[in-house]
């Protein structure tokens, strides 16, 4: 474009000013009283942030360090209008201005587009990687179809890891805190010769769970290695070889989720009353397993008027999580998950950018394959079964009991009709141990597998009353045929009560799996340009097609040893709850399905400089997430394959410097329809246990980002930002009478959000203190789980620094969570679906010191 701003001069900025981007910045320095320029690559070229007409924060290396950020995930609370709750490494969630991803299978994809140095991170258990020696981390809001493609519905974060530099450097740091945290990295920049030069790093993490688990170890820890490494070569004086690998690895007993349905923490082994904040009590250690792999190669040649780039690029993960679903140690409701998964990936693209007077543009093509292979295994007991058949008939009818024998109505148990699922889990134990008392232990389970066997075809005589009930046995008869003869109640109590007796007596294991497979295809051809006008305006369009092949497996069936019953031939009639909807089973017979999708996505842009220092700019751009795949479930009702969803954005911005550059302001308001949102819910027929599935809904959001940077003087420096957003679901898919969401917030979206940051810099004998503090404030919000309100939070991060004045060396103490606030992060995972609802935790207060050395 013809306009060019004035740089900002170049002076020192510190590493904890928020939001620098800058790569020249050392790890520390003095405050400066003016901003420096930030520079960006959100459109495939290098640019000054301010000059970019799309929503982005920008987070240098050193500013994360600062912040006390170890991965992705905590720069959530320093950014307006981005969530990210993650309890999980390996589950992880990105959410930005509402939309989100919060399917953990693999059936579908990302609708928050990571990338690493230009590679697609294709799965969210691949994502959160370590934060040392990172160039800078951008996070672009709203739909970013046209220049990162498909899966960048919501936005698109870039992580851009430091190039091997022409100048010898050595570096290592040391962090110890409570919890017994330690922590050392290191960093080596070597020279090779004139034209190749090479870079290695490393760090070794570890600490100590938060988490006080009375019936086990400590909870939520982290033991986490990595290694990076590159070689820049020149192989000539217009061409750029660049070649990354990294692995990493975890293993930690984390990502635990546990009970806050009372009763069901007081039948486990508990040391005192329940607490939200308190202690825990687990009959399976969570664990999260994790080896990430991934190198790439990037060539970069410059032409007399464009630049080609080209990225070859592999990444692998092996992934194993493990959790207690049911968050507690009560043997009534013991029920728990493996999730095992093995992925590949394979990514080629091809970029041309080039500088054609006053028009610059990108034209680019892009291809990727991958390979996906998860298992979920589900593990429960058959007394579990009998507590979930008790929830299940009392979610139905708070007054299901009061035709059996012990005659119980939900004004006896405290229920109604407006009673919410959580009441009603509350008193599963306690209905369970009068039916105990009473000599009818098994009498739910009774009636819920009467139910499902009578809806359930006779294949001998379709037409038949009861159904499958026919191949229950009943002494000499059969279940089907008492019942006809002498009504349910009476096959219920003399044919089914007793088997089912029996096996709850013993109360044995009861083991059901599911596996998916998958090879996914995507092609895309795209282009983008900006057209200088005059000096003052730009008009910036682009168009992206995008095509994607998928081919999913489904491979799910009945054990033989999961029974209650015997079949009017003397055989045990095998029976599947979890992963199987009215109870057809799916003869570990592999469920094959293939399905493609294709989009054209794009953006239209027009910004106006007011000034050398000020701009606005309007855009429409659309994003695009491809259809994918139910894994979890199989038979009818439940859809194989589910719609591609797609975001269409309004946005208007502002973005400014003020006072000779001591001052940045920049606003976006936005307005958005998301049509065919993929949601996951816990969704199944009466007769079979919820399990996690994809329904389909539209939303709109409206919003408005903040931000502010104010150098006050050479040495105090601030920032804030605040977001506003109001999302509401305006269609909702309900599938199997659940509850209908239109009119309701998307979930985990804060209404208002508040940030802001001070540093003050004190010059002394051998160098730099620095005080440094930020607070953050977070709107109260509906959980993942629907019924479940999280109240608003706010946390105190502080930090103080010694930097030597030759910039050796530096010491900082530091807190984070300083006033020790006690927060959730959501209410999530499928105990709910058998009367145990879960929550995930905050971070306590964490402290410690830092140690640096550069040499």
């Amino acid at each position: 474009m013809k306009h060019n701003r004035i740089p900002f001069p170049v002076k020192s900025l510190s590493v904890a000013v928020a939001f620098s981007a800058v790569t020249a910045t050392p790890m520390w320095v003095q405050a400066s009283s003016l901003l420096e320029e930030v520079v960006v690559t959100a459109q495939k070229r290098e640019q000054n942030l301010q000059d970019v007409p799309i929503s982005i924060s920008a987070f240098s290396g050193d500013s994360l360090k600062e912040m006390g950020a170890e991965s992705i995930s905590d720069i959530g609370r320093a950014t307006a209008g981005v969530e990210m709750n993650n309890e999980s490494v390996t589950q992880a969630n990105y959410n930005v201005r509402g939309i989100q991803t919060d399917d953990f299978t693999v059936g579908s994809d990302p609708a928050i587009a990571l990338y690493v140095d230009g590679v697609y991170a294709a799965r969210g258990a691949g994502a959160e990687i370590p934060l040392e020696d990172v160039e800078r981390i951008e996070i672009l809001k709203g739909p970013q179809g046209t220049l990162f493609g498909r899966n960048a519905t919501g936005g698109a974060i870039h992580y851009i890891t430091k190039k091997p530099g022409d100048e010898a450097e050595r570096a290592i740091n040391l962090s110890l805190g409570n919890y017994g945290k330690k922590k050392a990295s290191f960093v080596i920049n070597q020279p090779i010769s004139d034209t190749v030069a090479a870079r290695l790093s490393g760090t070794v993490n570890s600490r100590n769970g938060y988490l006080n688990n009375v019936n086990g170890p400590d909870l939520n820890d982290v033991d986490s290695q990595s290694v990076r490494g590159s070689i820049r070569w020149d192989a000539s004086d217009d061409t750029e070889v660049i070649w990354r690998g990294e692995y990493s690895e975890l293993s930690q007993n984390s990502g635990t989720v546990y009970t806050t349905t009372q009763s069901v923490y007081a039948a486990g082994n508990v040391n005192g009353p329940f607490d939200l904040y308190g202690d825990v009590s687990l009959d399976t250690t969570s664990l999260e397993e994790r080896d990430l792999f991934g190198t790439s190669i990037e060539v970069n040649h410059e032409f007399e008027a464009a630049t080609f780039t080209s990225i070859t690029a592999y990444r692998s993960m092996n992934v194993n999580f493990v959790n207690d679903e049911d968050g507690s140690s009560d043997p009534g409701h013991h029920f728990s998950s493996e999730n095992i998964d093995d992925q590949d990936q394979f990514s080629q693209e091809f970029r041309l950018v080039g500088d054609w007077e006053d028009l610059k543009w990108t034209v680019g093509a892009a291809y990727s394959k991958e390979h996906v292979d998860h298992t979920t295994e589900a593990t429960a007991t058959t007394n579990m079964l009998e507590n979930f058949a008790i929830y299940n008939a009392l979610l139905a009818d708070p007054n299901a009991l009061l035709a059996s024998p012990v005659q119980l109505s939900g004004a006896q148990l405290g229920i109604d009709g407006n009673s919410s699922e959580q009441e009603i889990a509350e008193v599963v134990n306690g209905v369970r141990g009068t039916l105990v008392g009473a000599g009818l232990n098994g009498l739910a389970l009774s009636s819920f597998l009467f139910s499902a066997y009578a809806a359930s075809p006779n294949p001998f005589n379709p037409s038949s009353p009861y159904g499958a009930l026919h191949l229950v046995s009943c002494g000499p008869s059969n279940a089907g045929d008492v019942a006809a003869a002498a009504g349910p109640t009476a096959a219920i109590g003399g044919c089914l009560l007793p088997q089912i007796q029996a096996r709850l007596n013993n109360d044995p294991a009861w083991n059901e799996s599911v596996r998916n497979t998958g090879t996914y295809e995507s092609t895309a051809l795209y282009t983008d340009f900006t057209y200088a006008v005059n000096d003052s305006v730009n008009i910036s369009a682009g168009l992206r097609y995008t095509y994607d092949e998928k081919s999913f497996t489904v491979q799910t069936g009945y054990r033989p040893e999961n029974s209650f019953l015997t079949s009017i031939l003397g055989q045990p009639l095998p029976l599947g709850l979890f992963f199987f909807n009215a109870g057809n089973d799916g003869g570990n017979v592999i469920q094959r399905y293939d399905e493609d999708w294709d989009a054209l996505s794009g953006r239209f842009v027009v910004d106006y400089f007011i000034s050398q220092d000020a701009m606005v700019y309007g855009s429409v751009a659309t994003g695009f997430k491809s259809g994918g795949f139910n894994s979890l479930s199989f038979g009818p009702g439940i859809k194989p394959t589910f719609d591609q969803e797609e975001v269409t954005n309004y946005e208007i911005g502002f973005k400014g410097d003020f006072l000779e550059g001591d001052l940045r302001y920049n606003v976006a308001a936005y307005f958005y329809e998301y049509d065919n949102k993929q949601d996951l819910q816990l969704i199944g027929p009466t007769n079979a246990i919820p399990s996690y599935n994809i329904t389909t809904a539209d939303a709109e959001g409206k919003g408005v980002d903040m931000e502010l940077y104010w150098s006050v003087t050479d040495a105090f420096f601030m920032s804030a930002n605040y977001s506003f957003l109001d999302t509401e679901i305006t269609r909702y898919d309900v599938i199997f009478g659940e509850r209908d969401q239109t009119g309701q917030p998307l979930a985990n979206t804060p209404e208002h959000k508040f940030y802001i940051m001070g540093e003050y810099t004190v010059p002394v004998s051998v160098g730099d203190l620095v005080f440094r503090g930020d607070y953050n404030w977070v709107d109260d919000r509906i959980g993942q789980l629907r019924g479940e309100e999280i109240e608003d939070y706010f946390t105190v991060n502080a930090r103080v620094s010694l930097i030597s004045s030759d910039d050796s060396w530096s010491v900082a103490l530091w807190a984070n969570n300083l006033t020790d606030e006690d927060d959730l992060l959501d209410y999530t995972g499928p105990g709910s679906a058998v009367g145990s609802h879960t929550v995930a935790r905050r971070l306590p207060r964490m402290v410690g010191v830092d140690l640096g050395y550069r040499f």
